[in-house]
């Protein structure tokens, strides 16, 4: 690897039986990583295959504001104005929102 340091962010954390039983699966060795950071919907608002979709909507958005030159406003609403990313995505973009792109996700690649 070219990284003095690796850090993966991850929607899921996988049991380490389930990684013994498959070991090939494993794209990144255990040995080359220094922190495992869960973070559900870490993608947003791309999407992960078989977890959640892409938030075609939510680009739409982005788009419209940059279109606009009002890149500074979208970046107060969704990045500056709050603390995390989990803030975001609950006061912002809302679960139920979220859960609508998790039952759309159809690929399931890795563990499950």
């Amino acid at each position: 690897m070219a990284a003095r340091r690796v850090i993966i962010s991850t929607d899921e954390i996988v049991d380490h039986d389930d990684i013994r039983k498959d070991p090939a699966k494993t794209t990144i060795p255990y040995y080359m990583v220094d922190a495992v950071v869960y973070s559900p919907f870490g993608a947003y608002p791309g999407g992960v295959p078989g977890l959640y979709e892409m938030d075609y909507e939510h680009w739409g958005e982005y788009n419209q504001f940059e279109r606009q030159g009002r890149l500074e406003e979208y970046l107060d609403r969704y990045v500056y104005s709050v603390a995390s990313n989990t803030e975001m995505l609950e006061k912002r973009v809302g679960l139920e929102r979220l859960n609508g792109l998790r039952r759309r996700a159809t690929v399931r690649e890795g563990y499950r």
